[in-house]
This record gives structure tokens, C-alpha cells and sequence, in this order.
């Protein structure tokens, strides 16, 4: 946990009777908690350079404490320096943090008088280029650098005039790599002791335990995101870019892209990508086997490279950065139940610096696979849903045909016989014009009853095709109203619309189809008149106990009618949304179940939850987007 120092003493019995490793684990536990180190202990660096009494528990108990439970990590580094400043009596500090992407040093947190902005981006970038100065040396060998004649140093780079003597401490994590580095300057030579190296030192590994805290939480969190947005899309190339762009904000992959198998072509496709190769996605290509992306889907390996020209796999075809700056590189295949069906790989640039690695982890590794896993689950699980909703489609379309022939051959039967009876009328020398007009009559009303059913399976067929765009469903509540509501109804209708509701994407003319039949089915169960009422806001959370348990998290709108008719019986509510199910003479019964179709075709839901007797109660939940 804490690699730059350890602790020594001269009598350990009188410390713990326990293996040399977990009394310095207990050391460290006790000195968390705020209690009291036994006398005799000191910290020594690994190097035995510098070495000290442990005088300063309670330093370490308050920010170790501060370490593990302020979330803030600006703060927690700030407080960190100001500590380590204080506790050396440091006259001047800053803490640099390492950016991996470009393997350079970023002056982050600054301590003291002089400071300014130009001095604090310009800080380290001088020994940035040249490789030299303390606090590059400091981070290069990853060991703590201590000078007591800053102008006599052969590694100092004057910044402040004033500086005399300076202490450089890194930030080095599990992997041995410099995080970042805490830097103090006094005015004064020989300034810094053995014993304020050794704080200094321990105040750095807590920084870096925050870092590495900070960086777990981080994907944590976009794993968590990356989960909720998964289920949220219905488009799949949104969901993919969208995956990509939260996994790259949040995980700090400089260049991130995602291929996927072409059933047809058997190529990896570009589906997204987030980098230069954006205006490639649905052209650049690989074959299976082909490049370092090519060899993981074939190989279903994972892949990471530190140098990818100089592997013999590289081929080079679409690459995010020139060869020259090409750094590290990883691609994870995205796996379902039969296997590969893509690969996610990312990039990072070249270290102008080669004492800065900035090659991938087994923690990068672990999340990009996670995220690779959760992919592949939703692919798939998608997949196998549209095959039933394939399946289920086809049924109905096949009990559709049926029961359209049967419909449709009674009304021809019944048009041919009024043609039969009309012919044998016209052949009789008088002819009855009364008879001859109803049976014109009966002729139409056949006409007119073969369209309602032509009509009905036309609209069955169109209510997945959306025509998306944006739209404020309030004002589209109000225009159905105003469109579709009969005028001379004696039913009444009121509204109840909460103002301000954020907008939604979604086809307006399906839309309105869905609310006049709704609309319409109120009316016609209500001759005698009553009343509808029509209220529009945000999803309540038993509203959204009916959607899927992967939509509940979501962000959802809701439209609901409800009238005082009769109701629906809670024998026929599970029916009332299936093809070919009516309580009316009229239509084919395909009403509700077009209007299902419409709902479900927005990723929404439709349930009705009226009581028998009092009047039904249908209600819709459209999806939205929330904005910060």
C-alpha cells in the first residue's frame, strides 16, 4: 500500500509478536486510527537514504482519514501539499500530476507565494523537454530526490529565483509507475531533513491511494452508466457510439473505436468510434485475421501492445494517430453465447519521454472487458428479442391472413349475392327501384366494410415505421384533442397538462393515431354521454413498476385517458391489447393492439389499470432524454 518507505524497529516483540509484514500492516492501521506508534519505531526508505523517528501520527491519522472519505479529489491532493509544505516548513510546493495519455507532468496544486498561472503551465516544461530537472528526475527513477544547494544541483531548473533547496517525492502505484510528484522549495539551504523525507514521502503515498481510489470510483461509475444506457436506446449504432463516448470520458482513452461483424461480408465493420476515425464508421474495414483488431476477433484474445508498429500483426489500415505517435494499444473482443461478434480497441499516444509509460493496465483491461461483457449481453439480448418479436409478429400476421380471408371472402360472398340478385332484377321487363336501391346501398356498405379491413391490416403493418422527430407532447396532446375529438359528442373531455415537460423524440402522426384511438374507444363506450380526462406529466414510480425491470432507472413521460364508462372486466383485460380482440361489431379488432405496437415501438409502455365498473384507465410511458 505504501511502497515508497517502510518501518523499522529496534525491538520488535516490543511492538507485536506477529511476521514482520503484518505488524508494519497493523503499524499502519493503528496510525490511520489516530493511535499512538509504541516508541522505538522509525520509517526508512527503500533505498535507506533517508530515515527517521515517526513524530507524526496525528498528520497521518487526519489525512489518511481524509484520504477515505472525501470524495473530492481536488481537495484531497490541495490538502495533501499543504500538509506536506507545512509539515517540512516548506516555503513554496506544488504537486504535479502525471497525464498518461501524453506522458507529461501537469502542475495541478500549487502551495506559497509567487505563484502565478503563466509560472504554473510553464513550470515543468522545460525539463520536459531537456529530461531534466528534479522533479522529472524524481518521477523518471521514481524515487524521491532531495537537494540541499539547488543552484550547485546538476539536475535544477530555475524557476524561482529565491529557491534554495528542494524535495521532490513521487506518487507511485502498484504498477511502479509515477502517478504524480510532490515538489517543495525553501528559501534557505539544507533545509529539508531525513525525517521531513520521510513524511513527505508517506503524504505521497496517500495521494496516491487517493488517485487510486479516485480512479475506481471513476469506472465504477461509468460502468454504471454505460449499464443504465444500455437498455435506453433503441437505435443500435446510438447505443454503440454511446458506449464508447462514456467509456472514453470516463476512463480517459485518449482514442477509442468499435467494430462489429458483418453476418454478410464477414468483416469487422466501424460502428463507432470516438477520434479521428469517426468519418470512417461504416466504411473502414478488417478482415478476420487481419491487423492487431483482425487477430483479437479471429483469436478471441484479448490484446495489449506497447509498441504496435513494431508487431508483425500490425497492419496500419485505419489508425487514430500517425505511426509515429502511435503508443499503447489494447482491443478486447465483445463476446455473446456463440461467439465474437466484435472488438473494442483503444489507443494512447506515444511518451515523448522514456522514463513515462503510459502502456495499459490489468485494471484498464478488467474495465474494458466488463464493458466489452455488458455490450455483448445487450447485443444479444436484443438479438433474441427481436427474434421473438419476429416470431410473434408472424403468428399474428399468419392469424391476420386468416382472419382477413375469412372477413373478406364473407363480404365478397355477400356483394356477389346482392350483384346476383341486381342482375336477375335488370332482366325482369319491370323493375322494383326501391329493391334495385337497397341493394345498391347493401353493395356499398360491403364496399366501405372490405376498406375498414384493408385499412386496419394496412395500419397493423406501418406501427413499428417511425418517422422520428421532436416534439413537445403536450402541444401534440392538444392537437389530437382538437383533431380527433368529436365536437357534437355528448361526452365531455378535460385536460390536466403539467407545463414545462421536456421533450421527447418520437413519430407525431403515430402518436396521434394512439391517442384518437384511445380517445375514440372512450367515446364509443360512453353513448350516453360522460367524461374523459386527459393529464400529461413525468412517470410516477408505480407508473413505472410496468415497464421492463432494465427501463425502471430511466426517464419517462406519461399520457394518460381515463373516462367513467363502463370499465373493462378483469377476465378480458389481459386480451384487450391482442390482435382480433373486440367487444365491438365494429373492425377487425385490431385497434389497441396498433396502438401497443405505436407505444412499444418508442420503447414505451402501454397498460390499462381502470377499475371494473368505474370507467377504464389507459396510461402511456414515452421515453426521454434528461439534460443537465
Amino acid at each position: 500500500m505504501f511502497p515508497n518507505f517502510q518501518f523499522i524497529t529496534h525491538n520488535p516483540r516490543s511492538v507485536f509478536d506477529l511476521p514482520a509484514q503484518l505488524w508494519y500492516t497493523a503499524l499502519w492501521r493503528r496510525l490511520l486510527a489516530g493511535d499512538t506508534i509504541p516508541p522505538g519505531i522509525s520509517i526508512m526508505s527503500k533505498d535507506h537514504s533517508f530515515c527517521g523517528p515517526m513524530e507524526e501520527p496525528s498528520l497521518f491519522a487526519r489525512v489518511g482519514r481524509l484520504v477515505a472519505t472525501d470524495n473530492a479529489i481536488e481537495h484531497v491532493l490541495q490538502n495533501i501539499l499543504e500538509e506536506a509544505a507545512k509539515a517540512s516548513g516548506a516555503d513554496r510546493g506544488f504537486l504535479a500530476i502525471v497525464d498518461h495519455d501524453r506522458g507529461e507532468l501537469d502542475v495541478r496544486y500549487t502551495y506559497g507565494q509567487g505563484w502565478t498561472e503563466e509560472k504554473r503551465l510553464g513550470r515543468l516544461k522545460i525539463s520536459e523537454k531537456t529530461g531534466k530537472g528534479i522533479t522529472s528526475h524524481s518521477a523518471a527513477t521514481r524515487s524521491p530526490y532531495r537537494s540541499d544547494d539547488v543552484l550547485n544541483d546538476p539536475y535544477y531548473l530555475m524557476s524561482f529565483e529565491d529557491a534554495r533547496s528542494e524535495l521532490a517525492a513521487p506518487l507511485v502505484d502498484n504498477y511502479g509507475r509515477a502517478r504524480g510528484v510532490i515538489n517543495l522549495e525553501s528559501l534557505e539551504y539544507n533545509h529539508f531533513q531525513p525525517a521531513s523525507v520521510c513524511i513527505v514521502m508517506g503524504l505521497a503515498d496517500l495521494a496516491t491511494i487517493a488517485i487510486t481510489m479516485d480512479d475506481h470510483r471513476a469506472r465504477e461509475m461509468a460502468l454504471v452508466q454505460i449499464g443504465q444506457e444500455l437498455n435506453r436506446f433503441s437505435d443500435t449504432d446510438a447505443l454503440l457510439q454511446k458506449v464508447i463516448d462514456v467509456a472514453a470520458d470516463a476512463l480517459k482513452f485518449e482514442d477509442c473505436s468499435l467494430f462489429m461483424i458483418d453476418v454478410v461480408t464477414d468483416k469487422l465493420v466501424l460502428r463507432a468510434s470516438r477520434g479521428p476515425l469517426a468519418k470512417l464508421i461504416g466504411k473502414a474495414s478488417y478482415d478476420l485475421g487481419e491487423g492487431l483488431t483482425g487477430w483479437t476477433a479471429e483469436n478471441e484474445q484479448i490484446l495489449r501492445v506497447i509498441d504496435p508498429p513494431s508487431d508483425p500483426r500490425w497492419k496500419g489500415l485505419y489508425q487514430e494517430l500517425p505511426s509515429s505517435e502511435v503508443g499503447a494499444y489494447m482491443a478486447v473482443p465483445i463476446r455473446i453465447h456463440r461467439g465474437v461478434i466484435g472488438v473494442i480497441r483503444v489507443q494512447r499516444k506515444k511518451s515523448p519521454y522514456q522514463w513515462f509509460p503510459n502502456d495499459f493496465t490489468d485494471d484498464d483491461e478488467s474495465i474494458l472487458t466488463t464493458i466489452a461483457a455488458q455490450l455483448g449481453i445487450t447485443l444479444d439480448n436484443r438479438r433474441l428479442i427481436d427474434q421473438l418479436v419476429k416470431t410473434e409478429r408472424m403468428a399474428a400476421w399468419g392469424e391476420m391472413s386468416a382472419r382477413s380471408a375469412h372477413m373478406i371472402g364473407n363480404r365478397v360472398f355477400a356483394i356477389k349475392g346482392d350483384f346476383n340478385e341486381l342482375e336477375w332484377m335488370l332482366g325482369q321487363p319491370n323493375i322494383d327501384s326501391q329493391s334495385a336501391l337497397r341493394i345498391s346501398e347493401s353493395i356499398k356498405k360491403g364496399i366501405f366494410l372490405l376498406e375498414d379491413i384493408l385499412n386496419e391490416f394496412r395500419e397493423f403493418v406501418k406501427a413499428t415505421q417511425l418517422d422520428i422527430e421532436e416534439i413537445d407532447l403536450n402541444s401534440l396532446v392538444m392537437e389530437s384533442i382538437d383533431e380527433g375529438f368529436p365536437r357534437r359528442s355528448q361526452t365531455e373531455i378535460k385536460t390536466r397538462i403539467k407545463a414545462d415537460l421536456p421533450r421527447i423524440s418520437a413519430d407525431p402522426t403515430m402518436l396521434k393515431r394512439c391517442f384518437g384511438e384511445l380517445m375514440e374507444n372512450s367515446v364509443n363506450f360512453q353513448p350516453e354521454g360522460g367524461r374523459i380526462t386527459v393529464t400529461t406529466g413525468i412517470a410516477d414510480e408505480p407508473s413505472k413498476k410496468w415497464l421492463r425491470p432494465s427501463q425502471q432507472s430511466g426517464n419517462f413521460l406519461m399520457v394518460r385517458f381515463e373516462d367513467n364508462g363502463p370499465g373493462i372486466a378483469l377476465i378480458d383485460k389481459p386480451k384487450i391489447f391482442n390482435p382480433f380482440y373486440t367487444s365491438r361489431a365494429k373492425g377487425m379488432g385490431l385497434g389497441l393492439s396498433i396502438v401497443k405496437g405505436i407505444v412499444e415501438a418508442h420503447d414505451g409502455v402501454i397498460f390499462e389499470s381502470g377499475k371494473p365498473g368505474k370507467g377504464a384507465k389507459f396510461t402511456i410511458l414515452l421515453p426521454y432524454e434528461k439534460t443537465e
